[in-house]
């Protein structure tokens, strides 16, 4: 048989062309794996590095929104909403593509059980990663019990020494405790009033019993007598058997431990039964460290002093700045209620941006990794979750203002001693 050129391949031909398209195939097939390999792995490449978004982060606010303490507890939020608003207007959380922060409140009237149960709430149904509260020392240990559970965290504002002594992992403090407060108060009573006797006249609930102790054991050791050492119910109407048992004592001094509506009461009932003493000073505030205590009580509570976690006149970075601020939005001074809720949710917001995770668990390690210096000083806790810092200084209400007074190289004014006597005011 004969073969014509070009009309059919030769066997060889055949072969080549084969050879040929086989080699074309894989080629392809290797271009292709290649391709889709290199989009696979720039695709995991740019969800490893690149920012997650999340919309809002919320946070949970419990805090004595009606009751006796309600003046108390609005304060605080307005502290901790000032921060909020400064974040979400700077970009909101940085880490978490710009997420506004979300305060969610809860009213817990001043109520442990309700505080305990709000803060479950908002965990449960409201879904909020961590906390700032709860002001008061009766509402804020059983609502750091439920947020430890959940394990959520938790940046406090009482002053209670217990708080951070459970051994809990969650909860966090910023401003210093009762113990810090009391020393410095004493100290001050000591050296610059000169006092050799006290009354201690405190409220008989968890702060205000510590407080108690810490301070008798103090004035103790400082050389003072202790003449008076008094325990009353919050929410009290009359406080004159107490005042007169003060006068009959003599004593040279105070320390007081009392939320505001006791505050109020204590220093008119001193007026009206005309008790004086050198100095009147409450550890920690209470209820002298509200601006409804100055605005309400007037001339009563002008020279109070407070043994206190942080001054508006105080020089460090960001105190100016919160001042202004929050006399721009609320149209009143800040005060030191406001203030250490305002320095909670820094720590807080700082502790997230730095986490980049609205992960409970993330959040905790990042806020026990803190070390920063704000509006009251320096932060960093050790492993209680106690701020490792005594940032404090005494404070007398003078002309309406709290002002700076000691130690001298912090203070902006001299103290007033000894306070006036009411017959001369």
């Amino acid at each position: 048989m004969e073969f014509r050129s070009g009309s059919l391949m030769s066997n060889d031909q055949g072969l080549q062309v084969k050879r040929l398209t086989t080699a074309g195939i894989k080629a392809a097939a290797i271009i292709v794996i290649v391709v889709i390999a290199a989009l696979g792995g720039g695709y995991y490449w740019y969800n490893a590095t690149r920012t997650p978004v999340v919309a809002e982060v919320k946070i949970g606010l419990v805090f004595p929104l009606t009751g006796p303490s309600a003046t108390s507890g609005e304060l605080h939020v307005r502290g901790s909403q000032l921060r909020a608003d400064e974040v979400n207007a700077a970009g909101g959380i940085k880490s978490l593509g710009g997420a506004k922060v979300v305060l969610v409140k809860a009213d817990n009237q001043g109520d442990p059980k309700i505080s305990a149960s709000e803060t479950e709430r908002l965990i449960v149904m409201e879904k909020v990663v961590a906390f700032v509260g709860s002001y008061t020392t009766a509402t804020t240990i059983p609502s750091t019990e439920v947020s430890e559970r959940y394990k959520i965290p938790y940046v406090a504002t009482t002053g209670a020494p217990q708080l951070t002594t459970r051994g809990f992992k969650y909860v966090f403090r910023a401003h210093s405790e009762v113990v810090k407060t009391a020393d410095i108060s004493i100290s001050f009573l000591k050296d610059v009033v000169k006092v050799e006797t006290v009354a201690l006249i405190m409220e008989n609930s968890g702060y205000g019993v510590a407080s108690s102790k810490v301070s008798e054991a103090k004035a103790k050791q400082a050389g003072m007598k202790v003449v008076l050492s008094e325990l009353f119910p919050p929410g009290s109407t009359d406080l004159s058997s107490i005042i007169l048992k003060v006068k009959n004592a003599n004593p040279d001094a105070i320390l007081w431990v009392g939320y505001i509506s006791d505050s109020l009461l204590l220093m008119r009932q001193m007026r009206e039964l005309n008790v004086n003493v050198k100095a009147i000073i409450a550890p920690g505030g209470a209820g002298f460290n509200d601006n409804e205590f100055i605005r309400q009580g007037k001339n009563d509570a002008e020279y109070c002093y407070v043994g206190i976690y942080w001054s508006p006149d105080a020089k460090w970075p960001g105190n100016e700045a919160f001042v202004k601020h929050y006399k721009e939005a609320y149209g009143t001074d800040a005060d030191p209620l406001a203030e250490e809720a305002y320095e909670a949710m820094s720590v807080l917001l700082n502790a997230i941006e730095r986490a980049g995770s609205t992960d409970p668990t993330k959040i905790r390690d990042s806020l026990s990794k803190t070390d920063m210096i704000w509006v009251a000083g320096p932060i960093k806790f050790d492993e209680t979750g106690e701020n490792i810092y005594k940032n404090v200084v005494v404070v007398q209400i003078q002309q309406g203002k709290i002002v700076t007074v000691w130690p001298q190289q912090a203070a902006v004014a001299k103290p007033i001693l000894p306070m006036p006597i009411w017959d001369a005011r």
